[in-house]
């Protein structure tokens, strides 16, 4: 039996195409349970006016990458489908599409905000945390980070055209500790309670030390078993 955490890479590229058709091009839409609309308004309004973004997991750059990117930000995506971004490519050609594995990545380089949208929830608790390990150094001091998170710890399988599909969360205590640790401070967070979903916006701290690369407090070895 395949494992549905091992799966998701390949899942998602398999059916590239039918995640481009059930996502769509626009931000919002019925049974979301944090409204993206309100959600893009607060992380534009937090960046500086034609800031660079690294949206972390961005799939096919729709629609986050095209909404940022019609804002007039400078749109990196970072994901680990070829397919889904040879799609961001032809539709969005003022983007940069990379493809690359949020557990293990480095740029060289910092943004003025870092995405994480419905993306790191689908690794085991271990690998997300591997993955904010190499995520968090892209952020420079005073740089905005907007995330989604499920409240409570926990991992659930759901299902999608035909196959499984992993979910997991550290819990709301674990990522704020990680991200105190990381020199974080939490400006807001919205979503909707009934479903234990939120999107929290942190900004850097302005004292925080130039990063090391990939290098994170609170983030050793030890702790990124999953």
């Amino acid at each position: 039996m395949i494992d549905p955490a091992e799966r998701i890479i390949g899942l998602y590229d398999d059916k590239a195409e039918g995640w481009i058709a059930d996502r769509g091009p626009a931000l919002g839409g019925l049974g979301k349970s944090i409204d993206e609309v309100e959600a893009f308004e607060r992380f534009a309004a937090a960046l500086p006016r034609g800031g660079a973004v690294l949206d972390v997991g961005c799939g096919s750059g729709w629609p986050w990458g095209a909404a940022l990117i019609e804002r007039g930000f400078r749109v990196t995506g970072l994901d680990a489908s070829p397919r889904l971004l040879a799609h961001a490519a032809q539709t969005l050609p003022e983007g940069e599409w990379v493809v690359g594995d949020m557990r293990a990545f480095d740029l060289a380089r910092t943004f003025d905000g870092v995405l994480v949208w419905y993306s790191l929830f689908h690794l085991t608790p271990g690998d997300q945390r591997r993955a904010l390990r190499h995520l968090l150094p892209h952020l420079p001091p005073n740089g905005v980070l907007m995330m989604t998170i499920a409240t409570e710890a926990g991992v659930s399988i759901g299902h999608w055209r035909g196959e499984s599909l992993y979910h997991a969360s550290l819990g709301a205590s674990a990522y704020a500790a990680i991200l105190a640790d990381g020199d974080f401070i939490r400006d807001d967070h919205g979503g909707r309670p009934d479903t234990g979903s939120e999107a929290w916006i942190l900004r850097r701290r302005t004292d925080h030390p130039p990063s090391q690369p990939n290098v994170v407090p609170g983030l050793d070895q030890s702790a990124h078993q999953g």
